[in-house]
């Protein structure tokens, strides 16, 4: 039963494809009962075998004809002759992610540009495993995935969050999963295991962060409530020795985050040989405050920098407390001497705000970053510039403009309602009745 299609090629260099019976499977058939199976050789590669699932010769040419001219079309395009899954596709993307992944202490500038860190790698790993894979099905062959399919990926997405107690994500979190899609498709093109395509997915999406998207924080009022209330947590602390310190060192590092700016996982990555402690002592101020000169290792987010914190009362008060006071030891650690994780302090920040219940109180959704933000708020309102706040927290000065705006515009208040009594608004009023009568001329 076997049968060469010399009317078919995929290409002028490739072998003619052909069809045949196999004599291994089916066996309780006659041969002329089985179905037909298709070879199509393809230079550079083991080719394509597939069943046809008919038993009809002629049914069985022209389904071969069909793969044929597929496959053709799709070997132009630049994609594979073999079937990919989307779980093979994800699991070769994420082996070129991991071979990029920089060390906990390395920076950019060990690595490169394009390394990144293992908290990025899990994210990208998790949020292809939780949607990307979810959403095509594991076995679905991506060469056969066509563009149109991604204009259904937001409303699954917002329908299929895997962690409900969460509720709808937000639209820079479906952004951020875009550009994780469109970079593992764009890599799988590049790469031959997807046809090319003159478009992305989501290619008329504008991916760009929504940079005024505000995070909720203390305005200052607010926080000088909570910071006596967090003091009755502090007295109340019970347990054994070391959640007591954790917990200790954690209240002392959400004061100093509150006055420096600085991102959580700058400051657990702090050593003491990173501080230099400096009084602040202007005449022409009524403070006088321990302040200090905290070197950002190079790992973290933005690089090295060097910050100028106010709170460094709170950084002696554990420089002073722990057992650990080697230049090379870490500030916030454990009783152990290893340093407190992000995470660790994330936890110990949310028994804090439950103990006074500020989300009930305020409204609000309050998360460690929002120390940041209302360092920056305070700043402001003590005329620190945002060249200077620019430098001081990692961040762009666009980006600070744009994202705190709703800071700027209060700063403002005074110029945008100064008045002159003596111009008032240009008006009067007119009594009712008047308002539409013309009055005669005299």
């Amino acid at each position: 039963m076997y049968e060469e299609l010399t009317h078919l090629r995929v290409s002028a260099d490739a072998e003619v494809p052909y069809v045949y019976k196999r004599l291994d499977t089916q066996t309780h058939l006659p041969v002329e009962d089985r179905t037909y199976q298709l070879r199509i050789p393809v230079p550079g590669s083991k080719g394509v075998r597939k069943s046809l699932k008919t038993s009809d010769r002629t049914t069985a040419i022209e389904k071969s004809e069909e793969e044929v001219l597929q496959l053709r079309v799709l070997l132009r395009q630049g994609g594979s002759p073999n079937k990919v899954s989307v779980l093979e596709l994800v699991k070769k993307f994420l082996k070129t992610k991991e071979v990029r992944i920089r060390g906990e202490w390395e920076g950019k500038e060990d690595r490169g540009d394009k390394s990144i860190t293992q908290g990025r790698y899990e994210l990208v790993r998790g949020k292809l495993s939780n949607y990307f894979i979810r959403f095509l099905g594991e076995k679905t062959d991506v060469r056969t995935i066509p563009l149109s399919v991604w204009n259904e990926w937001e409303t699954w997405r917002i329908n299929n969050n895997t962690r409900k107690e969460l509720g709808t994500p937000s639209s820079d979190t479906i952004k951020n999963e875009m550009g994780i899609i469109r970079e593992i498709w764009k890599w799988g093109i590049e790469n031959s295991y997807l046809p090319n395509t003159p478009k992305l997915p989501f290619h008329d999406e504008n991916l760009t962060p929504n940079d005024k998207v505000r995070r909720d924080s203390w305005e200052p009022h607010e926080w000088k409530i909570f910071s006596r209330r967090v003091r009755e947590w502090v007295r109340s602390l019970k347990g054994s020795q070391e959640e007591v310190w954790d917990s200790w060192i954690s209240y002392q590092m959400m004061f100093f985050l509150a006055n420096c700016g600085m991102r959580p996982g700058e400051v657990c990555k702090i050593r003491r040989k990173d501080v230099e402690f400096y009084i602040r002592n202007n005449q022409d101020h009524k403070f006088k405050n321990l302040c200090c000169l905290v070197q950002v290792h190079k790992s973290t987010k933005t690089g090295s920098r060097q910050v100028n914190a106010m709170g460094g009362s709170f950084l002696k008060r554990v420089f002073d407390k722990s057992k650990h006071k080697k230049k090379s030891d870490f500030v916030f650690c454990h009783l152990d001497g290893t340093p407190l994780t992000t995470s660790e302090f994330r936890n110990q920040f949310y028994k804090m705000t439950k103990f006074t219940n500020e989300d009930e109180r305020l409204g609000k959704r309050l998360t460690p970053y929002a120390l940041r933000h209302l360092y920056y708020t305070i700043r402001r309102y003590n005329g620190t510039t945002i060249e200077g706040l620019s430098k001081n927290m990692g961040s762009d000065y666009t980006y600070l403009k744009k994202h705190y705006d709703h800071t700027e515009n209060r700063l403002d208040t005074e110029n945008l309602t100064r008045m002159n009594n003596a111009l008032g608004l240009g008006g009067k009023f007119i009594p009712e009745g008047e308002d539409f009568m013309v009055p005669e001329e005299i």
